[in-house]
Formats: C-alpha cells, sequence, structure tokens
C-alpha cells in the first residue's frame, strides 16, 4: 500500500526475494526438484510438517497455513513479508488483514477483508465486539476474525507447555499431530523469548543458565547473596556453549555473586527463560543428533531444574510470567510481538559479564535477515 495516500499498490519483485530468503522451507530445500513456487506464488513447508501457501493476489500477498498449530508459520511469514516490504520498497507500508469468517453462512473464507491494527485497537477500548463486512453487510465477531490474526495470538501458558512437553519428552522421534503441536508452541515460546529483548542484544548475549557453585550448602529460602556459576548459550544451536565446545568449562563459564534482590527483581525473566532453555534443550540435542554423554545432558537438565526451584522459591509460586510479558504496545502488535520488557536486569548482567570476559566465551555477534541481532557459536557465524 502506497503510504502517502494510501491507494493499493504493488511490491514487484517481492517473490523472488521470498524464495531465496525462506529457501530453509522450501519443498526442496533437500532436492530442487521437488521445489514448488513461480513468479507470484510458493509453498513451504516447516520442520514441523506445517505447510504454508503464498500467492500474490493483484497488489496483496495471501498467506494460507494448514498445521495443528498454525500460529507459529503464519506469525514468522506475515514478519518476513511486512519486514521486506517496508525494508526494500520505498514509500510502501505493508498492512496486516485478515477476511471475514464463513460469509453468507458458506464455510469458506470470504473477500471482505479487516485490518488487523484496527481490530485489536477496538477490542482494547472496548468500543464494539463486532464489525459489519462492507462486502455482503455482514456483522463479523472480532474474536473470530482475530484468530486468522498471529499478531492477536493468545499467549501460550508456560507451566501447561511444560506439562504437556514433558509427556512427549522422551518420544521426540514419533510424528504426530500432537507432537507437531506441542513442538511449533514450543519453537514459538523461544522466539518469543529472544523478541522480548531485541534491543539489548546489541550488547550482549540473551542466553544462560544458572546454579549455585556451592549446592549442596545452598538453602533457596533464606539466602542474601551467594556465588552462581553461569553459562552461556548459542542462540542459533539452542545449546550451552561448553556442549558446543567439547566439554570445555574455561569459554562462557563465569562465576558471578549475586544478590537476592536482584534475583527478584530479575526472575520474572529467569522464570521463563529457565522453562524455555529446558524445552528446547532436548530437542536441539536431538536435531544436531549430538554424541552428548547421558551423564552430562542430565547434569544440563538438573542444573536447570535447580535453577528453577531457585526461581520460584525467591519469586513465589503464585508468581505469573505475565508480569514479565505484560501487553504490547501497538507498534508491537503489528509485528506480531506480544511481549515487552525494560531490560534494565539484563543490563545488569551484561555489565558483569564484560567486566569478567568482554568477549562474552567466543560468542559471535551476527545479525539475521530481519536486521535483529544474535549471539552464536564461531560456527555457526558464516551462516549469517
Amino acid at each position: 500500500m502506497d503510504a502517502s495516500n494510501g491507494q493499493s499498490a504493488s511490491a514487484e519483485g517481492l517473490f523472488y526475494q521470498l524464495i531465496v530468503r525462506l529457501h530453509k522451507y522450501s519443498l526442496g530445500r533437500a532436492d530442487y526438484n521437488a521445489s514448488v513456487h513461480w513468479q507470484r506464488g510458493l509453498v513451504l513447508e516447516d520442520e514441523y510438517k506445517s505447510r504454508a501457501f503464498l500467492e500474490h493476489v493483484g497488489n496483496d500477498v495471501r498467506i494460507t497455513v494448514r498445521s495443528p498449530y498454525p500460529e507459529g508459520l503464519l506469525g514468522m511469514l506475515t514478519r518476513e513479508v511486512k519486514f521486506l516490504v517496508e525494508s526494500f520498497w520505498e514509500g510502501l507500508r505493508c498492512d496486516v488483514m485478515v477476511p471475514c469468517i464463513k460469509p453468507m453462512r458458506k464455510n469458506t473464507p470470504g473477500t471482505g477483508l479487516f485490518e488487523v491494527e484496527k481490530l485489536m485497537d477496538s477490542k482494547r477500548k472496548e468500543q464494539t465486539m463486532n464489525f459489519r463486512v462492507p462486502v455482503c453487510n455482514e456483522w463479523q465477531d472480532i474474536d473470530a476474525l482475530l484468530r486468522n490474526a498471529p499478531a492477536a495470538t493468545q499467549s501460550i501458558s508456560l507451566g501447561e507447555l511444560q506439562s504437556e512437553f514433558a509427556a512427549i519428552k522422551d518420544k521426540l522421534d514419533e510424528v504426530n499431530v500432537t507432537s507437531r503441536r506441542i513442538l511449533s508452541q514450543v519453537d514459538k515460546t523461544y522466539t518469543d523469548l529472544l523478541q522480548v529483548l531485541t534491543d539489548e542484544a546489541k550488547e550482549g548475549p540473551r542466553l544462560f543458565s544458572f546454579f549455585p557453585v556451592d549446592r549442596s550448602a545452598f538453602n533457596p529460602k533464606t539466602w542474601i547473596r551467594e556465588k552462581f556459576r553461569l553459562v552461556l548459550w548459542c542462540e542459533h544451536s539452542r545449546l550451552p556453549l561448553p556442549v558446543l565446545n567439547n566439554g570445555d568449562m574455561k569459554k562462557g563459564v563465569y562465576d558471578l555473586e549475586l544478590e537476592r534482590e536482584w534475583f527478584k527483581k530479575a526472575s520474572p525473566y529467569l522464570k521463563f527463560l529457565t522453562g524455555t532453555l529446558g524445552m528446547v534443550l532436548p530437542v536441539a540435542s536431538s536435531a544436531v543428533k549430538l554424541a552428548l554423554d547421558e551423564t552430562a545432558y542430565k547434569l544440563i537438565e538438573e542444573q536447570l531444574d535447580f535453577g528453577k526451584s531457585i526461581i520460584d522459591a525467591t519469586l513465589g509460586e503464585t508468581a505469573k510470567i505475565g508480569d514479565f510479558l505484560g501487553t504490547a504496545d501497538s507498534t508491537n502488535l503489528e509485528h506480531g510481538v506480544a511481549l515487552r520488557s525494560d531490560g534494565s536486569t539484563l543490563r545488569e548482567l551484561h555489565a558483569l559479564l564484560k567486566a569478567k570476559d568482554p568477549g562474552f566465551g567466543g560468542l559471535v555477534r551476527v545479525m539475521n535477515k530481519r536486521q535483529e541481532f544474535l549471539w552464536v557459536h564461531e560456527k555457526f557465524a558464516g551462516e549469517y
């Protein structure tokens, strides 16, 4: 859409860029002959067998996803299209729209379109819970319309997701509808975790695990100041640095004295971080088929579990992750990001780490295709 007059406009050549940028999801990523794409469309599939059909209809890009959990892939593709249009076609903006639901009592999407940002604004202000379709004059429920909008997806309960993941953790090689949905949700939770502190990633890494150096003498309910061992993780492979460094505990591993008050302030983020890492660890280890010693794997799991128990004791079992996630502002809603944080606790941690090791254990700061910073192990830096 032309940003100056609001008129429909075409981003010529958009699909050529999408075909290249989204190659990792191409049906032909292993065998080019299996690719399905043409001048104005392409078919994609992620690692959880979710299928997406992108087509250029007039001046619009229509995205259709079929999956046990479509929100994950739909959100990623929506962000890619919006970023590309607004970054490379000067003067154009990309408005995210959703179609009307079952118009004229037919079980198919309609031709009436609603701007997601306006729907969410009306819902926040509780001005109305219904919108009239301009094409057929029928009324549509806002909540029903927003179910097709990735920006309006309800946040996943971390506790419920952890419980569901625990049931499939030891059966990751079994592919079914339930496991595909849960793994897609885990993947989206990890993406949300990185999105929380996008700005802070410019100064240092966001992923780490931690545990008291002297676990036997540590009392999670009464401690005031304690020495913790902090282990940095690679944001590409989703694995701790000692695993990637063949067990070397010298790079990316630090002993830091932390105070209970800092822990209280940081606990909502630490709870979200630890819970998410606990789910991505077995998936990441399985995906890259690491020859990870079972004892070492169990040790990492125990450290994550112990970190969670400290957080629960410090913050209290009744603390809500929502205190950290909050609600998004209107600019974030456009990109499907429903998270916020002032980032002060992470900046304090970065200062402590820089004093010990300005190189962050050899992690390399890279930038992805959406111009977002990531901190990755040196063996993955060439992929960016």
